[in-house]
C-alpha cells in the first residue's frame, strides 16, 4: 500500500469511526429519557390542565397543541373542522337513533384539545349527569373519585363539569383533557386514572397496576376509547368487554348478565318499531386488541403519537391524529411498501369498509320501518318480541362499526364481518316483518 493509499484509509476509517459514533449515539438515545422531570402547580388544579406544563415540556406541549388544528383527514372520510355532522353525511343515522340525542346531534369528533368545548357545547348534554365527564378530564378522578369515589356520576353534570372561564375556547377549558390524562402529573408515568377502566379489566382479570410500559401505551388509550355504559345502581362506568372483546359476546353479555350486575336494560325505545335498543361508544381498544397490529405488540401511541426529532431532539408526538399525516414517522419504520402504496392500501380499506358500514346502517333503518308497518297492521307485541331482538342485534353490529374512530383500518376482517352480520340479520327483520304483514306468519 503506498503512502498516500495509507493516508486514505486512515481518514476513511476517522470518518467510519466518527459518523458511526454519531449514528449509534443518536439510535441510543432514550426515548423520552432527556426529558428532565419537572415539577408542576397544583395552585387552582394547574396540574390538571394543559398550560402548566408549557415552560416544562415545550416539544411535548406544542405538537400536543397541534390537536387544535381543523381541516379534512386525509383518508377522505372525517376531519377536524367543527360541526361536521355524521347526519348530513349519512342521513340513516336520523332514523336508527330516531327518539334518542344523536340523532339530534351526532358530529365527528375533533382534536382532544377540544374536548371541553365540544362537551359543554353539545346539544346531547342538558339531560347528562357526572358520569359524562369520566374521560374528558382527569378531575373525575384527582378532584372527585379521590374525595368521594363514584359520588359524582350520579350529579348534574353542571355540577360535576371541571370548572371553565370561556366555554367557547380551549384555553377558556384549560382543565379539560390535558397532559394528567394520561401522565401522572407528579411522575409524568403514564397512567390511567378511568376507575371504570380499572375495576372492569380486574373483573376481567387483568390487573392494570401491573401492567408492562408497553401495555400502558395500549391502555391510556384504551381507558376512553371503548363501549361503555352506565350502571343503573349509581350511574358509575362499566365495559361489557367484562363478557367479551367480540361484539356478538358484548349482545350477549348485555342480554344475560348486565342486569344481575346492576347494569340497565337498553339507551332508549325506538319510537317507530318499539324496540329496545342500545348505544355502541367507539369501541376502538376492543377492535384493536384483536387486530393484527396489536398482535405485534404495536400500539396506539407507535401510529398515532410517532417519535419524532426537533433540533436533534427525540421526542413523543403528542398530536394525536391520522398516521397518514405522519407516514413516514407512523408507517414506515415497519412496513417497507412505497408511502403511496401504503396510503392507497389504507384508503381501499376504508372505502370498502365504509360502503358496506354505509348498507348495514340503511338497511337498519328500512328494519325499523317494516316493524312498525307490521304494527300498524295489526302485528302484537308477543308476534314481533323475536323480530324486535335481531333488529336490536342488527343494530347493535352496525353501530359497533360506525361508532369505531379507525373507518375500519384498526382491524379490517372484524369490521366487515360485524357489518355483513348487520346486515344479515337487518334483512331477516324486513322479511319476517312483512311476512306478519302479509299474514303468512
Amino acid at each position: 500500500m503506498s503512502k498516500l493509499q495509507k493516508i486514505l484509509a486512515g481518514i476513511v476509517a476517522v470518518c467510519v469511526l466518527f459518523f458511526g459514533f454519531v449514528v449509534v449515539r443518536l439510535g441510543a438515545t432514550p426515548n423520552d429519557d432527556s426529558v428532565k422531570l419537572a415539577k408542576i402547580s397544583h395552585e387552582n388544579y394547574a396540574h390538571l390542565g394543559k398550560e402548566a406544563y408549557k415552560e416544562a415540556y415545550p416539544l411535548e406541549y406544542n405538537s400536543f397543541m397541534k390537536n387544535n388544528q381543523g381541516g379534512e383527514s386525509p383518508t377522505g372520510y372525517g376531519g377536524s373542522d367543527p360541526g361536521k355532522s355524521y347526519i348530513e353525511m349519512q342521513p340513516e343515522i336520523k332514523e336508527n337513533f330516531k327518539g334518542y340525542k344523536f340523532s339530534v346531534q351526532y358530529d365527528v369528533a375533533r382534536g382532544h384539545t377540544w374536548a371541553g368545548v365540544d362537551q359543554i357545547n353539545s346539544q346531547r348534554i342538558p339531560p347528562q349527569k357526572g358520569n359524562c365527564i369520566v374521560c374528558k378530564s382527569s378531575w373525575m378522578y384527582d378532584k372527585w373519585y379521590k374525595e368521594s369515589g363514584w359520588d359524582f356520576a350520579s350529579k348534574p353534570f353542571a355540577e360535576a363539569t371541571p370548572p371553565y372561564t370561556n366555554k367557547d375556547t380551549v384555553e377558556g377549558t384549560d382543565l379539560y383533557f390535558g397532559c394528567s390524562s394520561c401522565h401522572d402529573p407528579d411522575t409524568m408515568e403514564l397512567r390511567v386514572y378511568q376507575q371504570g377502566f380499572v375495576e372492569s379489566m380486574a373483573l376481567k382479570g387483568i390487573d392494570i397496576s401491573k401492567a408492562s410500559h408497553n401495555e400502558m401505551r395500549g391502555y391510556v388509550c384504551g381507558q376512553c376509547h371503548n363501549e361503555y355504559y352506565f350502571m343503573a345502581e349509581d350511574g358509575r362506568v362499566r365495559h361489557p368487554f367484562i363478557g367479551g372483546w367480540e361484539p356478538e359476546e358484548q349482545f350477549k353479555w348485555y342480554q344475560t348478565q348486565s342486569e344481575q350486575l346492576g347494569a340497565f336494560k337498553q339507551d332508549w325505545i325506538h319510537p317507530d318499531s318499539k324496540t329496545p335498543m342500545l348505544k355502541a361508544q367507539h369501541p376502538d381498544f376492543e377492535i384493536w386488541t384483536t387486530s393484527v397490529h396489536a398482535d405485534a405488540g404495536v400500539t396506539c401511541v407507535d401510529c398515532h403519537m410517532p417519535y419524532m426529532r426537533e433540533n436533534g431532539q427525540k421526542y413523543t408526538s403528542h398530536w394525536m391524529t391520522s398516521p397518514l399525516k405522519t407516514v413516514e414517522a407512523s408507517c414506515l419504520k415497519c412496513h417497507d411498501e412505497s408511502k403511496e402504496t401504503l396510503i392507497a392500501r389504507v384508503k381501499t380499506i376504508h372505502d370498502n369498509n365504509f360502503k358496506l358500514q354505509r348498507t348495514a346502517g340503511q338497511t337498519v333503518a328500512k328494519a325499523h320501518l317494516a316493524v312498525k308497518a307490521a304494527m300498524d297492521a295489526g302485528a302484537t307485541d308477543e308476534q314481533l318480541a323475536p323480530i324486535r331482538l335481531k333488529l336490536r342485534e342488527a343494530q347493535w353490529y352496525w353501530d359497533w362499526v360506525a361508532a369505531e374512530n379507525g373507518n375500519g383500518f384498526h382491524n379490517p376482517d372484524k369490521c366487515m364481518r360485524i357489518s355483513g352480520e348487520a346486515i344479515d340479520l337487518g334483512h331477516q327483520v324486513i322479511e319476517e316483518a312483512n311476512a306478519l304483514v302479509k299474514g303468512s306468519l
